[in-house]
């Protein structure tokens, strides 16, 4: 890609043709509550929770190496210097309005860059809630960790590329946020979303054309999507694509996404699930005679319990989809196997040709 400037315009341009781009992006402010009030009027950010966020974490903090003028920080445009990147004001407000966050919803950011996204994020999930950041650039992760550390933001920034996670031994989160263009092979990635979750980013079409989108999971394999605005992100770098050769040995690790271990301190990110459960575990340790008192509780805490995924004890919502038709609230079963769920008995009758070879009735 060629080179810009910190403002995003291309790097050479004379002073004329620099100031016509930076018009196009969005017009310069002096500090950050003029850039709020400016995306408050466009109507990107309307809710007083998100109004209040963007307002309590300054832009200029997370730009390191963007110059000392503030207007390169409070202009409503992308900014992207060497590996450190961040997108416009305006679609981050649009992305944080749809993904509907609330004190407490688990959030993963995909391409956490500076961790500027992530820190507005935490303004509205609170302290009690796990906040995690994708990134494959080994440098921002160690980036964000210090400007979200210095701001005192518990956000776990881990290294890796999105491409190289294992869906089946990460935990799910409540509302996930893809920071670059996302492929329809990048799909996969709804399926870190927990039942009823949120996901949003730049998603391609069949034309490979992106759109802002917002997905939400309705179980199973059914989401419910909504098209925002058109935008032209950079696309999700795959694993022996880049030519950053630092990154590339990122690319070679094979990612799992887990909560934090347990540890009686920090009992407040934790599903009340797990909470209820170690409170129980606790009392049949005190009991005289049980099974769990023949151990001491210090090796419960220390050794045992910290082995437990954080969502350990999420109950899992089954959606009852018509294997037939995929209409929701089935409420007929399969007579013999009781393990698929059909409308009526025509789609009964429709579906027994596939289903019979599997039946285990």
């Amino acid at each position: 890609p060629r080179p810009t400037d910190s403002q995003g315009a291309p790097a050479g341009m004379d002073e004329v043709h620099q100031l016509f781009f930076r018009s196009l992006m969005g017009r310069a402010h002096s500090s950050l509550a003029e850039l709020v009030d400016s995306l408050v009027e466009e109507g990107c950010v309307r809710t007083r929770g998100v109004i209040d966020a963007f307002k309590a974490v300054d832009r200029k903090f997370f730009l390191e190496g963007a110059g000392e003028d503030e207007v390169e920080a409070y202009v409503d445009g992308p900014v992207r210097i060497g590996k450190l990147h961040q997108s416009a004001p305006s679609v981050y407000g649009t992305a944080v309005e749809a993904l509907e966050l609330r004190p407490g919803l688990s959030f993963l950011n995909i391409g956490s860059g500076t961790g500027y996204l992530s820190a507005i994020v935490a303004q509205l999930i609170g302290p009690n809630a796990v906040n995690v950041g994708l990134e494959r650039h080994e440098q921002l992760v160690r980036l964000a960790s210090a400007k979200c550390g210095a701001l005192g933001l518990d956000i776990q920034f881990h290294a890796g590329n999105c491409f190289n996670i294992d869906v089946g031994r990460s935990m799910k989160f409540d509302r996930v946020y893809i920071g670059a263009g996302a492929p329809r092979d990048a799909k996969f990635l709804f399926k870190l979303l927990k039942y009823d979750g949120i996901v949003v980013g730049p998603l391609e079409d069949d034309e490979g054309v992106q759109s802002l989108t917002k997905a939400r999971c309705r179980g199973g394999k059914k989401y419910a999507v909504t098209q925002m605005l058109n935008v032209t992100f950079a696309a999700l770098v795959k694993p022996g694509e880049g030519s950053d050769d630092a990154a590339a040995a990122t690319d070679r690790i094979s990612v799992v996404l887990h909560g934090p271990a347990w540890d009686s301190g920090r009992r407040h990110v934790f599903p009340p699930s797990f909470c209820q459960k170690v409170m129980f575990l606790y009392w049949m340790n005190q009991l005289e005679g049980s099974l769990p008192g023949k151990l001491p509780w210090e090796l419960w805490t220390k050794s045992i319990i910290p082995m437990l995924p954080w969502d350990s004890f999420e109950p899992v919502i089954h959606v009852k989809e018509c294997a037939a038709c995929g209409a929701d609230e089935a409420k007929m079963q399969c007579s013999r196997c009781r393990t698929v769920y059909y409308c009526n008995r025509d789609c009964q009758r429709k579906h027994w040709s596939s289903h019979k070879a599997t039946c285990s009735g």
